[in-house]
């Protein structure tokens, strides 16, 4: 049984393995406060507010800059650092299969205390231009921040979550994705709720996905 994501039937047997595999290295986990040091299977690991890493700096890049280059920027480094992460992680494990790599990405996200992944049946994730993941966070970080001081946003705010995905899944089928968050708990709506494609055919997943809401 899978805990720390929830997947259609057909990709249990794979996350239940990546669940195994991920958990494994959480469990080497050590911290050592007296030398500033956390390590997780040997590699170095930090902890941050995340109020800090995402309001806070949001919010001073949207004075200095304005929404959108804000929002770009944050994304950009999120996409970036998933991409890291999730090459890192396959070489670690020695995972080959775009799946099983894509699988290690959701069961991480957990473990790190990102979100809980939520992967809707109507993905595809195929290594071509058809892949379409369609997934919600109940729980990003990012959204908890609004829910806790009880504010709205008027725009999705899981910028971090979206970057951070898709630079895993970008890495992981040797494809360049990009995912969107088209409804979000911030705004007040039921979930956070992202879609991920190939660029060019991505307006047109989420005007269908969209549509269909």
């Amino acid at each position: 049984m899978v805990r720390t994501v929830k997947v259609p039937p057909q990709f249990r047997p794979v996350f239940e393995q990546a669940e195994r595999d991920v958990g494994a290295f959480f469990d080497t986990m050590e911290r050592d406060p007296a030398r500033g040091v956390i390590n997780v299977g040997g590699e170095r690991y930090i902890l941050m507010r995340g109020e800090s890493i995402f309001r806070t700096l949001r919010n001073k890049m949207v004075v200095e800059f304005g929404r959108e280059v804000a929002a770009a920027f944050l994304y950009d480094l999120a996409k970036t650092v998933g991409r890291g992460d999730a090459q890192r992680f396959a070489e670690k494990l020695g995972l080959q299969d775009p799946i099983q790599r894509l699988a290690a990405g959701p069961v991480h996200f957990s473990h790190t205390g990102w979100a809980f992944v939520d992967i809707l049946p109507e993905s595809r994730p195929t290594p071509d231009d058809g892949y379409l993941l369609v997934y919600d966070h109940p729980n990003t970080f990012e959204s908890a921040t609004y829910l806790q001081d009880k504010k709205r946003s008027d725009d999705p705010v899981c910028l971090f979550s979206a970057g951070y995905s898709a630079g895993w899944c970008s890495f992981s089928f040797g494809l360049e994705l990009e995912a969107r968050e088209v409804s979000c708990i911030a705004c007040g709506d039921a979930q956070c709720r992202f879609v991920m494609a190939p660029p060019q055919r991505l307006q047109a997943q989420v005007d269908r996905i969209q549509k269909r809401a």
